[in-house]
């Protein structure tokens, strides 16, 4: 599990069960904590992406559409930024194993360019698996808004 000793002014919690009809729960979060926050309208569809992203992939790939097991959210909203983790149930993964999207090999596949869209739209995402079970993706997206995702990792 990643570290979590987190200075944070809120939290926000969020359990969906794991089918993509619920996904627009997010969308509805993320515009609160963006604008709690501050963000201006275009960071916080930066955000947006890069969560619905990271949850898609929680319920699709995780939990495989299995409405039995949760996909977790935790928001932390703090002074000079917002951290996201999202966990699954699932059997986990290696993120260095997806492709890279830019390689012309990859052009074409209907696939494989989520991570590198949560990359490029949050300036920190970190993977680890999780305690019990799964994945949990931590990303994090600074309020100075200086900073955009590096693509490189």
């Amino acid at each position: 599990m990643i570290n979590e000793n987190i200075d944070h002014k809120r939290e926000i919690f969020l359990s969906i069960p794991s089918e993509d009809k619920h996904i627009y729960l997010l969308d509805m979060v993320i515009s609160y904590c963006g604008k709690e926050m501050g963000f201006d309208e275009e960071t916080i569809d930066q955000i947006n992406l890069a969560v619905i992203e990271a949850g898609t992939n929680a319920i699709k790939h995780g939990n495989k559409n299995d409405p039995e097991k949760s996909a977790e959210f935790r928001f932390y909203l703090s002074e000079d930024k917002l951290i996201v983790f999202i966990k699954d149930c699932g059997n986990g993964f290696d993120p260095s194993s997806v492709g890279d999207p830019l390689s012309p090999e990859n052009f074409m596949k209907p696939c494989g360019r989520g991570i590198f869209l949560m990359k490029a739209m949050m300036d920190e995402v970190e993977y680890s698996m999780g305690k019990d079970c799964g994945t949990e993706v931590k990303m994090v997206k600074y309020k100075n808004g200086e900073e955009i995702g590096d693509l490189s990792r």
